[in-house]
């Protein structure tokens, strides 16, 4: 059974720093939140641009501020937080890590929640004070999530899915983007993206440029479609990388993404498929109905 937060509520800020596909993963916690309590003035508190640019897009959201990354961001974040003068710090799933439980700590926020975890409870600092809900294993995040909205007295839909919510704007930037490669704005084409962050955890997840050549190969033999092996502003080269290990050149593209999230999300869309790496263009896909086929590496 879920305690009830028991104070009155007016204004929430919820941190999102960890990473493009949590944020999404966020979405229908925050659109269910704002139903059922309309009068919440909810802010977002976003360590990217990328990872507040969902959240522009939401009317459920009133404010939306990007603190930036490394020191001087959490500073601005922890800055921003106060500053909030929030009746409640929401954190979201997944936080059994140090730096959340410092965040809430540091919020000056009357209430706080978060969830619990079993494992790491003394590394992750969650003996300090807060209002937590057990995540419970083998739940999909979108759930945990919402979980954390029994605290608060909301009934909770856990069939919502992820939406992100595109613009005539992202739409045509998109067709441009895809003319560069000679895709016409009526054409269908698969997506293949291999590559992942700068960091020791996010390199763990690629796969084998040899290995993605071979898997086009065999996609395109079945499907016969265009392939557009993408890369983002940390992956340069891994697109080009695979496409020059493929026997036929000609059946694959290696495209750049330029522009903000809502480009590459307007991409996604025209897409028939997304292949590839457990990433924020992956929740990306499906957030504007793209079916994802991700390869989940040891991490």
């Amino acid at each position: 059974i879920t305690r009830k937060i028991s104070h009155d509520i007016h204004r929430i800020a919820i941190p999102i720093v960890a990473g493009i596909g949590n944020a999404l993963l966020a979405i229908p916690m925050v659109r269910q939140l704002k139903r059922a309590k309309p009068n919440l003035q909810i802010t977002i508190l976003a360590r990217s641009d990328a990872m507040a640019e969902p959240f522009r897009r939401l009317t459920e959201v009133d404010r939306v501020i990007v603190c930036g990354s490394g020191l001087k961001g959490t500073l601005k974040l922890i800055s921003e937080a106060r500053k909030c003068r929030a009746d409640l710090y929401l954190i979201p799933f997944p936080s059994n890590r140090w730096e959340y439980n410092a965040l809430q700590i540091t919020s000056k926020a009357r209430g706080r929640l978060m969830h619990r975890f079993e494992v790491g409870r003394f590394r992750a600092m969650s003996f300090l004070p807060s209002h937590r809900v057990d995540a419970v294993r083998g739940l999909h995040d979108v759930v945990q999530n919402l979980r954390l909205l029994t605290a608060l007295d909301v009934q909770i839909d856990e069939t919502e899915s992820p939406e992100f919510v595109l613009r005539n704007e992202d739409r045509s930037d998109a067709n441009k983007l895809l003319a560069s490669i000679l895709i016409r704005s009526d054409e269908k084409f698969i997506v293949v993206h291999a590559g992942s962050a700068r960091t020791v955890l996010a390199e763990a997840k690629r796969w084998g440029s040899e290995n993605y050549a071979r898997l086009i190969e065999s996609v395109s033999a079945m499907i016969g479609s265009p392939i557009v092996v993408v890369e983002g502003p940390d992956e340069t080269g891994v697109a080009q990388k695979i496409v020059s290990k493929l026997n036929d050149r000609s059946i694959a593209h290696a495209l750049k993404l330029q522009g903000s999230l809502g480009t590459s999300a307007a991409l996604l869309e025209r897409a028939t498929l997304y292949i590839g790496t457990d990433s924020g263009l992956a929740h990306l896909s499906a957030a504007v109905g793209t079916r994802a086929v991700t390869l989940f590496a040891p991490t």
